[in-house]
């Protein structure tokens, strides 16, 4: 009876130890957080981009100098938009109360205020924008900043980022700033319809993530973005913080939330958070 309990007593021991083993295996690098926290960032701003392009891009630009508003109830909840002129400036008042846009997939709840001042159109050769964001919500998660974009050859456009911060629902917080060049790829030849858009950026970006460390995030390989898609399609991007460096690869165009990390020179599969 002793030695049956001893057996059993050891073989669970064994067993025990086998299961802690493939615990320790599993535990994730805490770099495919911090990557993650990343390209959640980098969608929350991609995803006001869209809003802001589907209400200056989506319609010929108005010659009239009188004041006017609109409702957009395409998708649920409301999306109103007040136009006003200053001058040569356009000034839209966008404000959002749970809307989701029915024309874009990943179902975003959108709250708050988004103010674009615009000078000229997207097919003149001057073409200014800068956005504000106040009090503005994606799923509760707060997006702050100013983002100026300006046109600075045929569909080139330089646009950077100021101020920006995003508050989760937890409280913490990730900031970023940057300055990129965005290139219109597709689209453009029907520019007042922007679901079929895809654009390539380039530059880089800095801030503070989640965990208080300071970053860089760097596009290596130019990213593809689709408007049509909820996640970045192609590209590469290094990010660097806290002393430790991994790389960031989008894959060759599937529309997925798939992507590969490099980290120290092992590769491994990742999924991407949000719904782009």
């Amino acid at each position: 009876m002793k030695r049956t309990s001893l057996l059993i007593a050891v073989s669970l021991l064994v067993f025990g130890s086998v299961m802690t083993s493939c615990k320790k295996d599993e535990v994730t690098d805490p770099m495919v957080s911090v990557m993650q926290d990343d390209d959640q960032t980098a969608e929350l701003y991609d995803e006001s981009l869209k809003e802001v392009d589907d209400v200056t891009l989506s319609s010929a630009p108005q010659k009239s100098s009188a004041n006017f508003a609109y409702q957009s109830n395409s998708g649920s909840g409301t999306r109103t938009v007040e136009t006003t002129f200053s001058g040569d400036t356009t000034i839209k008042t966008i404000t959002f109360t749970n809307f989701i846009n029915g024309n874009n997939e990943n179902g975003h709840v959108k709250n708050g205020v988004i103010i674009v001042k615009i000078i000229g159109n997207q097919l003149q050769e001057t073409f200014k924008r800068i956005i504000l964001l106040q009090n503005f919500t994606i799923d509760d998660i707060l997006i702050e900043g100013k983002k100026e974009v300006i046109k600075t050859g045929n569909y080139t456009y330089s646009v950077a980022l100021t101020g920006g911060k995003v508050t989760f629902t937890d409280g913490t917080t990730y900031t970023r700033e940057f300055t990129r060049t965005r290139t219109w790829a597709e689209g453009y030849d029907t520019p007042y319809y922007i679901w079929d858009d895809i654009f390539t950026i380039e530059g880089e970006a800095t801030g503070v993530n989640r965990k208080g460390n300071v970053y860089t995030h760097t596009i290596t390989s130019p990213l593809v973005i689709k408007n049509a898609c909820r996640w970045i399609v192609q590209g590469t991007i290094e990010l660097t913080a806290d002393d430790k460096t991994a790389v960031l690869d989008y894959g060759n165009g599937d529309c997925d939330n798939y992507a590969t990390m490099t980290i120290n020179g092992e590769v491994k599969e990742i999924r991407l958070r949000g719904r782009r």
